[in-house]
C-alpha cells in the first residue's frame, strides 16, 4: 500500500462504524416513540460504543500495519452482539421479552450485527492475503 493511501481511511470501517452506530440510533427511535423506556438507550449505547471503538481503532491498526488483533475483535463483536442481545432481553424481561417493539429491536440488532459480521470478515481476510 502506497504512502498516499495510508492516510486514507478504508470505507469499509467507515461501514462498520456507522452501522454500530446505528444500535444507539434505533434505540433513541424506539424510546422516542414510546416502545421502549428511557433506559434502553443506555442498553443500546453499549454494542454502539464497543464496536464504533473498535472499529476506529482497527482503522488506526490498519494506518500502522501494526497487527491484525483488533481486526480480529471487529469480527468478535457482532457475534457477542449477536448471541448476547437475545439472552440479555430475555433475562432483564423475563416472560414478555419479545412484546412492545423489543422483537423489531432485536431484529434489527441482528440484522446490524449480520451485516458488521460480514463487513470485519471480508476486510480481515483480505488484510490476510496481503
Amino acid at each position: 500500500m502506497s504512502l498516499k493511501n495510508k492516510n486514507k481511511i478504508n470505507p469499509s470501517y467507515i461501514y462498520y462504524m456507522v452501522l454500530g452506530s446505528l444500535y444507539l440510533i434505533v434505540k433513541i427511535l424506539f424510546v422516542s416513540c414510546g416502545y421502549l423506556h428511557l433506559g434502553a438507550i443506555f442498553h443500546g449505547l453499549i454494542p454502539a460504543f464497543i464496536t464504533v471503538l473498535i472499529g476506529y481503532l482497527a482503522h488506526i491498526e490498519d494506518l500502522k500495519s501494526s497487527g491484525l488483533l483488533y481486526h480480529k475483535a471487529i469480527v468478535g463483536a457482532p457475534i457477542l452482539v449477536f448471541f448476547l442481545t437475545p439472552l440479555y432481553m430475555l433475562l432483564k424481561e423475563g416472560s414478555n421479552w419479545l412484546t412492545n417493539g423489543r422483537l423489531e429491536v432485536l431484529i434489527i440488532y441482528e440484522i446490524l450485527a449480520l451485516f458488521q459480521f460480514k463487513i470485519a470478515l471480508s476486510r480481515l481476510r483480505k488484510l490476510q492475503e496481503e
